[in-house]
């Protein structure tokens, strides 16, 4: 299955979420977009098993495996899709790849549902972060920009603290989203990438010959002292 997850794959799984998870306390398309992201950026892994029953709420009654691996599988592809949209530099990034964010088409009327521009995602996301509380914070306190990232995420949820405040306050952020995503990803992968010691060369012992060539011993010539 393609990494690319069209308007017409967003389109089918936001009807599927709306009839079999939204109903039970579920998630909608927006949020769990914003769920997906913040497992992609976790500094610790979240099984499929953790995380996959909060998508549902109260999880269905399936016919079986293959009708549970059916309603899984675009999930699945919105999840392979956000992995891949987290890594995505600047440059590689494009208009298809951002968030699925409901953003009014003329960028400038209030949402009709009074729900405000980004909160739906950003409460996905954070969502994802209480699965490894401690260990964002073990990351927040070594890395004050990812306390800044997780903040703007948080004023979107809660529109506190919104620089601009108002509509187009959210858009501003909403627009800061794919960088803050792979920010994270890429401290991420810093983060968890083993430090290689460093390499000394090996000394002589104190009665081996010195290296110098001066024939004698390495207490009495360069390892004086």
């Amino acid at each position: 299955m393609s990494n690319v997850f069209t308007d017409a794959d967003a389109e089918s799984l936001a009807q599927m979420l709306e009839k079999r998870a939204i109903p039970f306390g579920g998630m909608s398309l927006e949020q769990l977009d914003g769920f997906l992201s913040g497992v992609a950026v976790s500094p610790e892994p979240i099984a499929q098993a953790d995380w996959m029953p909060r998508v549902w709420g109260k999880e269905p009654r399936w016919e079986g495996a293959r009708d549970r691996d059916e309603h899984y599988a675009p999930i699945l592809h919105l999840k392979a899709a956000v992995e891949r949209r987290v890594k995505l530099g600047e440059e590689d990034f494009t208009d298809q790849d951002m968030p699925f964010i409901w953003v009014p088409e003329d960028g400038e009327a209030p949402p009709a549902d009074d729900i405000p521009v980004g909160a739906e995602w950003a409460d996905g996301f954070l969502e994802a972060v209480g699965f490894h509380e401690f260990e964002w914070g073990e990351w927040e306190a070594k890395d004050e920009w990812v306390t800044e990232a997780l903040d703007l995420i948080q004023s979107l949820s809660g529109g506190e603290d919104i620089q601009e405040p108002g509509h187009e306050g959210r858009l501003a952020i909403v627009g800061q989203l794919p960088a803050v995503l792979h920010d994270l990803y890429a401290g991420g992968l810093e983060r968890k990438t083993p430090k290689q010691p460093v390499r000394k060369d090996a000394t002589p012992g104190r009665n081996d010959p010195c290296a110098c060539g001066s024939g004698k011993k390495y207490k009495a010539c360069h390892g004086k002292g």
